[in-house]
């Protein structure tokens, strides 16, 4: 950043026009603009031109956050958006035995897919009497078991994301194993989420920033996220 606002204080002057024409995210453009200067960026891909849509109009927090808020409590089948997602994750805290919602889920290899081993959770009503950490971890019960085989309309939800992507040339089996990242329940909660950013009416950086969160949010949910909370490479994962 010190080294383009170096180069901008060096080659223009107030009232400049200063052209970014190979644009990642309208952080020149950004920094032109600080320095009294006006500015064009040309973004080559709508990843960049979403970033530079928050960068160069950031949303009002209070409008962001009224979003946020107003997708949770949108309706979703016989609940809101969050109830009904947060009932696909539901779980009992083996020590008082009140239901909540699991933090995540630790997951071993298996043959010939990936085995829920443990889920992760906090429970505010047992803590002090525990004397334990916040976040706990415990084996799944029975009615874990139950929902981990439960059937959430996954084959729909696939077909809809799938459609989403282009085809790849010379990688047919690529969005398959991208969607295998994630589980079938995960699947269904992204879609709605994503379905509910997508269909009300918003204002265009506000738009911009719920897209962001969301493609934020896909690495660590999948399952390349290790139990310590960091994510490995694609490269390395995929290979």
């Amino acid at each position: 950043t010190a080294l383009v606002v170096a180069r901008i204080d060096a080659h223009s002057g107030a009232g400049d026009v200063v052209a970014d024409l190979f644009g990642r995210g309208g952080w020149v453009a950004r920094a032109a603009l600080d320095r009294q200067r006006q500015a064009i960026t040309l973004e080559s891909n709508p990843l960049t031109r979403m970033l530079a849509e928050v960068v160069l109009r950031p949303p009002d927090v209070r409008h962001l956050d009224a979003a946020f808020q107003g997708m949770a409590a949108s309706p979703r089948r016989e609940s809101s958006l969050k109830v009904s997602l947060g009932d696909l994750y539901a779980t009992r805290c083996p020590t008082c035995g009140r239901m909540l919602v699991a933090e995540g889920f630790v997951w071993g290899t298996g043959d010939p897919a990936p085995t829920a081993l443990a889920r992760i959770y906090r429970c505010t009503v047992c803590r002090d009497q525990r004397g334990e950490t916040e976040i706990r971890q415990a084996p799944l019960d029975a009615d874990d078991q139950v929902r981990l085989r439960a059937d959430v309309g996954e084959d729909e939800v696939r077909a809809v994301i799938k459609a989403r992507f282009p085809a790849v040339e010379g990688a047919p089996d690529l969005v398959d194993e991208l969607l295998d990242l994630h589980t079938p329940r995960q699947l269904v909660g992204l879609a709605a989420i994503i379905e509910r950013i997508e269909t009300d009416l918003r204002a265009a950086p506000v738009l911009a920033a719920l897209r962001l969160a969301f493609l934020h949010s896909l690495l660590p949910s999948s399952r390349l996220a290790t139990a310590t909370g960091r994510t490995r490479t694609g490269r390395t994962s995929l290979s």
